[in-house]
């Protein structure tokens, strides 16, 4: 990826989270720092499917504009549930479709049956309001790998328990 679009794409993200901006404190700085750190220490990543209810998001979605925005992205998804259902899988390319944003849903390896997504919080929030454990449903996610996994899991548990999760 050139670095002109590298730029434009993390210019867009930051542009997308402006509102969020006045409510940030020091538990904003650490997961910042760490999502940088995710995407710098990579080795590589892949798309796989997971079970949607094997994702943890980093934070929790309770600033109001989340909370808008996923309220929102529910409706469209429960208004679809049943066309959801059939499919089973929801690809990057459903996912677009109903609720759509610039990126994948992005996550780290933290167990053999957990995921922790640090982007995609509220459409992970949102799946996980329209549907159940008992619906099966699988979502693909772009997942991060590491050479050092051990030291990524402990930076991403430290955010999540500064955010009491």
């Amino acid at each position: 990826m050139k670095i002109t679009e590298t730029f434009k794409n993390f210019s867009s993200y930051l542009w997308g989270k402006k509102k969020e901006l006045v409510d940030m404190d020091e538990k904003d700085v650490l997961l910042a720092k760490v999502v940088m750190d995710i995407h710098r220490k990579r080795s590589h990543t892949t798309f796989e499917n997971v079970n949607l209810f094997q994702l943890y998001p980093i934070h929790p979605i309770d600033r109001e504009g989340s909370l808008a925005s996923m309220e929102k992205r529910s409706q469209v998804l429960m208004d679809f549930r049943n066309e959801l259902l059939a499919q089973r899988i929801l690809t990057g390319e459903i996912l677009k479709k109903f609720i759509p944003s610039v990126s994948a849903i992005k996550a780290v390896r933290t167990g053999d049956d957990s995921y922790v997504t640090f982007e995609g919080n509220g459409r992970l929030a949102s799946l996980q309001k329209v549907f159940t454990p008992q619906d099966y449903m699988e979502v693909e996610i772009e997942l991060y790998h590491f050479s050092n996994v051990k030291k990524m899991i402990r930076r991403v548990e430290r955010v999540r328990s500064l955010h009491n999760l």
